[in-house]
């Protein structure tokens, strides 16, 4: 799933996104995923103890579903602001049971200045799948979003 999320001013006036630990995109996983049957990790190698606040190209969440196992990789884009983007990330203790949110959150650590006239686009994209993925098959993926391959016909 691709989410392309367009902002510009509405007005001749700029407008200061102040910087806020929530903000960009964010996902609150299933009610089934808490801290001892889910796993998270990031593109840096970071686990959900240390995602909150890290910066990542991509995150991996994957748990169990019922009696089956699934997950997701939510990645981000290389053109979008503060990128490699800050990500929310809770705490395993949320709710008392260990509840799963991620968030990209490209203003988490800095403003973000959005002037009139220009336009900024924030990409993402979502891999929701079934079984289990590798830390490689999750860079796989990324890879192929953010590089994807081109076509030159010449004649």
């Amino acid at each position: 799933m691709d989410i392309t999320s367009q902002l510009s001013c509405a007005s001749s006036s700029p407008v200061l996104l102040l910087e806020y630990r929530y903000g960009g995109l964010g996902i609150r996983a299933t009610e089934e995923w808490n801290k001892d049957n889910s796993m998270t990790l990031t593109s840096e190698g970071k686990n959900r103890k240390e995602a909150d606040g890290s910066t990542a190209r991509w995150c991996l969440t994957q748990g169990s579903l019922g009696n089956d196992y699934g997950g997701l990789v939510m990645m981000s884009y290389p053109s979008n602001y503060n990128y490699p983007e800050p990500l929310r990330v809770w705490p395993e203790n949320m709710n008392g049971r260990g509840d799963v949110f991620l968030n990209f959150s490209p203003t988490k650590n800095k403003d973000w200045l959005l002037e009139p006239g220009k336009t900024y686009l924030l990409k993402y994209r979502f891999l929701i799948f079934d079984n289990k993925l590798s830390k490689n098959d999750a860079e796989e993926v990324w890879q192929s979003f953010a590089n994807p391959p081109s076509l030159k016909i010449q004649k």
